[in-house]
């Protein structure tokens, strides 16, 4: 008895489809080219191993105290765990189902009517064992305690997903909220340098000379000073919104304390060429993907086996005696075996719904691993195209942005000397900031777009 549930749960009959699926995940597989028209060969690490690309430490401590503390990272982990239990609870039926109990009786016969008063009081007690099991001659059962492990390795694959992702994200929004801090200081130096510039010209006004000339000159400063006050009120709610949100991914109240980074960080490498397809094989969100069309197929065949009949023994064994102290006497033993085979005929079509049903999703859970896969292969490649462009473009604006200021201080050299209007000042003095923000926002963009590959890849290169 205890060799059988071993043989029963191999099973005499294997998974029904698996060559079904090995060649549906190839063919999926075959979609990837040899190579990414761009990149490297990754091996596998943590979730977080990524993050030495950005050469911060801050980086890092905020990502660190991320993952410890967000609430849905906790409850992935929970989800895990139930999985987990699932399984155990799918394989429980290989076993025999054990059970004790206790009984106590007590009943009365009546006497002869003739002789009133002779009737007699029966007492019995009873402490059976009983056994029962279910023979998985055809693995049936076996099947959907694997459909059950599929299911949990998939949680545990999504586990990883969620973590990677949430460091992912809380890696973009610390970026975006160093790009919302440097542009605030950069619209806050640009309101000190036009408070300074109305001053001067408000003194002109003062003097008297060409008073025309210079009550358009100071309207012309006061409204550049507004127009900069009010941009430096957009980047503080900017950088806000951003504190905030990474307070909340963090697992804290938003109270908008968040320091945050002090800067932009610095890339410490740039991307190798020659990345390799199978790198997705490594993404979690593939695996899970791929875990779950596993479970499918193998509740489809457990569905399948469902016409073959079913084998089930039971066994009784135990004590019964009139007396408790003669419960555990030789003599008030008792067994009795049993075993019984079931072939189900007719159920109105349940059984081929079910194995219908069962293929429906398999199908459902092949075309989304399809989908996943082709959505991976898009987001490897556009950030690997992004990057560049996102590189040639800050190489543009950093010369743009160099431009600009050296043309602000000739125009700011020609105007003290009275070569040119003040028309003339403030624009240029209007190009060089929007230059060098547009500069600061492409850095940010393109770090956030090398979160977006490391993420797209599954970790590291």
């Amino acid at each position: 008895m205890i060799v059988c549930p071993l043989i029963a749960g191999c099973g005499f009959l294997p998974p029904l489809g698996s060559r079904r699926l090995k060649e549906d995940v190839a063919a999926v597989h075959s979609r990837a080219p040899e190579k990414w028209t761009a990149l490297p060969k990754i091996e596998p690490t943590a979730a977080t191993g990524w993050l030495d690309d950005f050469n911060s430490v801050t980086l890092r401590q905020l990502v660190d105290r991320t993952i410890a503390a967000n609430p849905d990272l906790k409850a992935a982990g929970a989800r895990v765990t139930q999985a987990r239990a699932e399984t155990v609870q799918a394989g429980a039926a290989l076993w025999p189902s054990i059970s004790g109990a206790f009984s106590a009786s007590r009943s009365q016969s009546p006497g002869d009517q003739r002789f009133s008063g002779l009737g007699t009081i029966n007492n019995r007690f009873r402490l059976p064992l009983n056994v029962s099991w279910e023979v998985d001659l055809w693995g049936r059962v076996a099947d959907e305690r694997s459909a059950a492990r599929a299911r949990r390795f998939a949680a545990e694959e999504d586990f990883h997903a969620s973590r990677l992702s949430l460091a992912a994200t809380a890696v973009q929004t610390a970026i975006t909220l160093a790009e919302a801090q440097s542009l605030q200081s950069l619209a806050e130096q640009n309101v000190r340098t036009r408070r300074v510039q109305l001053g001067i010209l408000e003194k002109q006004m003062e003097r008297g000379l060409e008073p025309d000339r210079a009550a358009l000159d100071v309207s012309l400063g006061r409204a550049d000073l507004a127009r900069a006050e009010a941009t430096v009120q957009q980047r503080k709610a900017a950088a806000d919104q951003s504190r905030r949100t990474l307070e909340v991914l963090m697992g804290g109240y938003p109270a908008g304390t968040e320091r945050g980074l002090t800067s932009l960080p610095v890339l410490k490498r740039g991307i190798p060429a020659g990345l390799p397809s199978e790198l997705l094989l490594r993404r979690p969100d593939l695996r899970a993907a791929e875990r779950r069309l596993e479970s499918a197929l193998r509740l489809e065949s457990s569905a399948k086996k469902a016409f073959l009949p079913s084998i089930r023994l039971t066994g009784d064994y135990g004590r019964t005696s009139q007396q408790t102290d003669d419960l555990l006497v030789p003599e008030a033993a008792f067994w009795s075996i049993a075993s019984n085979v079931t072939q189900s005929f007719f159920q109105g079509g349940r059984i081929i719904a079910t194995v219908q049903q069962t293929r429906a999703r398999y199908e459902e859970q092949l075309q989304t691993y399809t989908s996943s896969a082709l959505t991976a292969f898009r987001e490897v490649e556009t950030a690997l195209a992004a990057d560049a462009f996102l590189r040639a473009q800050a190489d543009a604006l950093s010369r743009s942005a160099a431009e600009a200021e050296r043309a602000e201080s000739l125009a700011l050299g020609q105007y003290e000397k009275g070569l040119t209007e003040v028309l003339t000042l403030l624009d240029t003095r209007q190009r060089a900031f929007d230059a060098r923000s547009a500069l600061i926002a492409v850095q940010a963009q393109r770090l956030r777009n090398r979160t977006d590959l490391h993420l797209a890849l599954g970790g590291e290169f």
